[in-house]
């Protein structure tokens, strides 16, 4: 076991080590060491010489980098930027978001910037395929429409039977890969022959 190096009146970040203090493992020195902002913290020696080791005593995770980008004002697909949130504790940069639906998000400066998140999540339930115009059968697809009594993401379309006049909601799924014929009463048990 190497010689134990007295740290004290040594200046590590913010940190200035004040004492040595009791252990908490065998071989592990641990210090009371004043914080710049006024806090005292016990820090290993491990910690404090580690290249990307203790510098604090928790403030500067709290503190604004001096290399942080402003993104407010700043657009992203649908999110534009109104203010940093203050409310994160892990150091990294979130920015309060207003998404183009009228949804308040907070996101990561880095996801803002390349590109991860343009919306609020609103996007990802936009249409993969619009099935509006379309016909399958006797049904002609109105527009689609928003059930919250079926669970999943699948669109659901309001039809127009065009053999009896009445509308029906059939799922995409439904609409594009099975016997067109079957999704409105009057032609579910007399399909067309």
């Amino acid at each position: 076991m190497g010689k134990l190096v007295d740290l004290s009146g040594q200046t590590f970040g913010l940190l200035t080590v004040l004492k040595r203090v009791e252990d908490r493992k065998p071989g592990r020195p641990m210090w009371l060491c004043q914080c710049e902002c006024g806090k005292t913290v016990i820090v290993s020696s491990t910690n404090l010489l580690k290249e990307n080791g203790t510098k604090s005593c928790g403030c500067l995770r709290h503190k604004q980098s001096p290399t942080l980008i402003d993104l407010t004002g700043k657009v992203y697909g649908k999110l534009t930027v109104i203010q940093k949130d203050t409310t994160t504790e892990n150091g990294k940069a979130r920015w309060i978001c207003k998404c183009e639906c009228g949804s308040t998000v907070s996101v990561l400066s880095d996801s803002l910037r390349k590109g991860k998140t343009k919306s609020c999540g609103c996007s990802q339930f936009q249409l993969q395929h619009d099935l509006t115009g379309q016909t399958f059968g006797y049904l002609k697809v109105i527009e689609p429409v928003q059930n919250e009594r079926i669970a999943g993401n699948e669109t659901r379309w309001k039809c127009l039977c065009q053999n009896c006049g009445r509308t029906v909601e059939v799922g995409s799924y439904w609409l594009r890969h099975s016997d067109p014929y079957g999704h409105c009463k009057c032609t579910r048990f007399n399909k067309p022959q």
